[in-house]
């Protein structure tokens, strides 16, 4: 009788961990992958505001200047999987 209760407990039990293991993974991959692509961008932005500071004449200094405020984003943010039994 207590096999019949130990069984399925075990299997719903251990069910819910490997599900979780992978929502984890596909959690860290994507954290990493918006990461990296939010340090490309901001890179490839000021290396252009760079260019345009180098190359133009004062008021294209000037405007680069202000453009560079503009290549601050705010990383995106993925709310991470839920763990628990009862998701």
């Amino acid at each position: 009788m207590k096999y019949l209760l130990i069984i399925p407990a075990v299997v719903l039990l251990s069910g819910c961990a490997a599900l979780g293991n992978k929502d984890y993974a596909n959690y860290v991959e994507s954290s990493k992958s918006i990461s990296k692509d939010n340090t490309v961008s901001q890179t490839a932005c000021y290396a252009a505001v760079s260019e345009i500071a180098k190359n133009g004449d004062n008021a294209a200094k000037v405007s680069a200047i202000a453009l560079a405020d503009k290549c601050k984003n705010e990383t995106v943010r993925i709310i991470p999987p839920k763990q628990g039994l009862f998701n």
